[in-house]
């Protein structure tokens, strides 16, 4: 029988840290931490697939402890926000997040969302061709079953589950145009409200990998007032 997925639940309310681990723990193992110290050992001891993370810790803010997370890890990370600083989502994107949850958090909703990220992140055999496919595209090759990119030089450039997604939508429909509804649809499994910026933080996050001016993007480019267009050959494989 394999082992259960573990999730790293980081937040000082030890109430809401109960509520999410009785969530959590009939699918999933559950370890806790009350502020962001903590993340940095556990990861080290033990096997995290997941960090459910507050952006409202004492000391160190959620902030900080994402930023210097992504310094060594890709560990999937569903910040925990706000409900009325649309900032607090738009910044914990930029830094890396995979996704976010407005405060008071709804317990299926959680639930339902660390199945989603997981489930992109699942590394069961792929089952079609679709799924170990290979997209190349100015000097970078997306491979779809080892959710790897790399550039020719042979140097791995590290995406997030988030950014990943987004890149394989866009690889897959080369110089179509796309909206920003279907986009989110296809990457992040939520409904688009104009209010919802993270496909565009992580446009700018993919621009800052993949484009050589992130300024004056030449591969992801905008359609104004539409969305965005893969504007590059891909040969897929």
């Amino acid at each position: 029988m394999p082992s259960r997925q573990t999730v790293l639940v980081v937040d000082d309310d030890e109430l809401l840290r109960t509520l999410i681990r009785e969530t959590l723990q009939e699918n999933f193992k559950v370890l806790e931490a009350d502020d962001g110290a903590e993340i940095e050992s556990t990861l080290k001891e033990k096997r995290v697939d997941l960090v459910v993370l507050d952006v409202t810790l004492p000391g160190d803010d959620g902030f900080s402890v994402m930023r210097r997370l992504r310094k060594q890890s890709q560990v999937p990370v569903i910040m925990l926000t706000a409900k009325s600083e649309v900032v607090d989502r738009v910044v914990g994107l930029e830094l890396g997040a995979d996704d976010y949850i407005c405060k008071p958090v709804e317990m299926r909703e959680l639930l339902a969302r660390v199945r989603t990220v997981l489930r992109r992140l699942d590394n069961r055999r792929p089952s079609s061709a679709a799924e170990t496919a290979r997209h190349r595209f100015n000097g970078f090759t997306l491979d779809i079953g080892k959710r790897q990119l790399s550039a020719d030089s042979g140097c791995e450039i590290p995406l997030t589950s988030g950014e990943f997604d987004l890149l394989r939508v866009l690889a897959e429909h080369p110089n179509e145009t796309m909206n920003r509804d279907d986009l989110l649809e296809a990457t992040r499994d939520r409904d688009w409200n104009p209010f919802d910026r993270s496909i565009d933080v992580l446009i700018g996050r993919l621009r800052k990998k993949i484009e050589d001016d992130p300024k004056n993007p030449e591969i992801i480019k905008t359609v104004r007032g539409t969305g965005y267009i893969f504007a590059t050959d891909v040969s897929s494989s």
